[in-house]
């Protein structure tokens, strides 16, 4: 079984739940719910991605998919309203993990993309945090070569961090990506170094959740007996803290033992008693394979009918794409919320027809008092009445005509800052980003701002040779790519096949990294073969803001294009930092 746990994020505690996840999941969610519930608006951001982390995971390994859906939403609001790359990575990696595990929609894809949210991040925690995701995910998924060096990588960063708990999780994936590759014995011993690494920090379940891994690698090495123990106190433990998909992943392992040790009848019916759990929970992406063990028991139990039956239904399972069981508990929610503002609605409404009500019958009961006194100025009252009528009418229009002249104004001052061709900010947006960004103050202890200037090698050759409505796709593929690849940067096209990239506060450093990222990456594409481009290269230049040589946006720019000048004389598709810097 694969375990999900609470992984260090940020430098406030995420990993405090990570245990309690795996050991006490229910518990854990009705804790959350009542630490939200209680703080209400008074929950800082930080704490509650952080309560939001652990139940999320805590949903996952105990199976309730409403907990799931709820904790992924309110990162995405986190995310969204706070400008928070890592509460939108934890919503990514949640979706991830729970796709994947029940074989729903492209789960490895959505890890990637979660990824990429935090690329670049400087805390070694986050990036330790990052990695193991991206392990965890790739040994779920069964793509055992490309979860081991992301595996071996999480490891030591979890070493440099003195996180013993973190190598246990990383150690159990190794295990996980070697029993893929069916490597038994390397497999046992990577599980039994992680139960190590469990015991030191107390985490004594577990250590018992992770002999049910080691009992597969046992039971391969005809060690049956020892197999059937591990996998019996796990399964005990799991029952205990209502972890669904892990209880199934014992029965099953319980069954293949049983088998083993010669009491196929015994196994069969135990296999029979875990699908019919499985179909319950609806956890098909674990069905699949519990079905093949099935109709393996029923053919050794003289079943055969039943076997067949059982690989039908698995090749049927394989074949089928289920509707995604979050978002179906998303649209439940969305109703849920939409029934409760519709209700704050009906009562605001109700309250108004009160308040109107009462004011009707004040102006009945003066309207009786005057009635008299009106009578004789009944036709002025009339023409005041229509004079007003009027002026609130002309007064209406006007106002209306004001609101289409400011949304004509808004559309004509967004179009003035969109690149038409690629549809990202032009150059005249840019230059108001970077003016605004050199004139805010500036920290004391702050990395110094970069700049990016990109540049299509080649170019006019491209649309010499293909034409400019080609070309005009090769910069939208481009620019397609930089909108994803520059994470929290900001990037113009500024004219022609020349594109600026704006990271505030990320040290030259970083921008080094992010432009040869950049480069790789593009060079890495794969063009569309009716384009009659066979590859794509840039080249770019680096500078970064030190407040003396690059004092204005001018001189930025112009160290900035020097270094592109350098780059492209220097044989183009290369990144080339301005020495104008420091």
């Amino acid at each position: 079984m694969l375990l999900l746990t609470v992984m260090p994020a940020v430098a406030a505690p995420m990993n405090a739940f990570r245990e309690s996840a795996v050991t006490n999941p229910h518990g854990l969610i009705i804790f959350v719910r009542q630490q939200l519930d209680q703080a209400g608006t008074t929950l800082t951001p930080t704490r509650e991605r952080e309560l939001l982390w652990g139940m999320g995971t805590a949903a996952i390994n105990s199976n309730d998919d409403a907990a799931l859906a709820e904790a992924t939403l309110r990162l995405d609001g986190l995310a969204t309203m706070g400008h928070d790359p890592v509460a939108a990575a934890a919503a990514g990696f949640l979706r991830a993990r729970h796709d994947i595990a029940n074989g729903l929609g492209d789960g490895l894809g959505e890890a990637l993309k979660a990824a990429d949210k935090v690329l670049g991040e400087a805390d070694p925690e986050i990036v330790a945090w990052a990695r193991f995701q991206l392990c965890d995910a790739y040994a779920l998924d069964e793509k055992a070569a490309k979860a081991l060096p992301l595996c071996h990588q999480s490891i030591e960063a979890y070493r440099a961090l003195n996180d013993d708990f973190g190598i246990g999780d990383a150690e159990n994936d190794v295990g996980i990506a070697l029993a893929t590759l069916n490597r038994v014995g390397d497999a046992a011993t990577a599980y039994e170094r992680s139960r190590r690494y469990y015991a030191k920090v107390d985490a004594e379940q577990l250590v018992v959740m992770v002999g049910d891994n080691l009992s597969k690698m046992y039971l391969k090495q005809g060690r049956a007996r020892e197999a059937l123990a591990l996998s019996q106190a796990s399964l005990k433990q799991e029952l205990a803290a209502g972890r669904i998909s892990d209880s199934l992943d014992s029965r099953t392992d319980i069954a293949q033992a049983q088998a083993a040790l010669g009491h196929h009848r015994q196994a069969y019916a135990q296999m029979r008693e875990a699908v019919a759990r499985a179909r319950k929970a609806g956890i098909n992406g674990q069905l699949i394979d519990m079905l093949r063990v099935e109709s393996r028991l029923a053919e050794q139990a003289g079943d055969l009918r039943h076997a067949l039956a059982d690989e039908r239904e698995a090749a049927r399972l394989g074949s089928t794409v289920d509707t995604p069981a979050l978002r179906a508990i998303e649209v439940e929610l969305e109703q849920r919320y939409a029934v409760r503002e519709k209700e704050l609605r009906i009562s605001e409404l109700e309250h108004a027809n009160e308040l109107k009500d009462l004011q009707l019958k004040a102006a009945q009961a003066d309207a009786a008092r005057r009635r008299e006194e009106q009578r004789r100025q009944r036709l002025v009252n009339l023409t005041i009445a229509l004079l007003a009528a009027a002026l609130l009418l002309i007064v209406g229009l006007l106002v209306l005509l004001l609101r289409a002249q400011r949304r004509h104004a808004a559309e004509l001052q967004a179009q003035a800052l969109r690149d038409p061709l690629t549809g990202i900010a032009n150059r005249r947006a840019f230059q108001q980003r970077a003016t605004e960004l050199l004139g805010r103050p500036r920290e004391a202890h702050a990395l110094p701002h970069v700049l990016l200037l990109i540049d299509i090698d080649h170019f006019k050759s491209i649309n010499d040779s293909i034409g400019h409505p080609q070309g005009d796709r090769v910069l939208r593929l481009l620019t397609d790519y930089l909108r994803i690849a520059v994470g929290s940067c900001f990037v113009a096209r500024i004219g022609g096949e020349e594109f600026a990239v704006l990271c505030p506060q990320a040290g030259l450093a970083a921008g080094l990294r992010l432009a040869e990222i950049l480069r790789a990456g593009v060079a890495a594409l794969m063009l569309p073969k009716d384009l009659q481009v066979a590859r794509l290269t840039i080249s770019i230049g680096v500078a970064q803001f030190d407040g003396v040589r690059c004092h204005d946006l001018s001189s930025w720019m112009r160290a900035a294009d020097l270094a592109l000048y350098a780059a492209k004389s220097g044989g183009r598709d290369q990144v080339v930092a301005s020495k104008l810097v420091g």
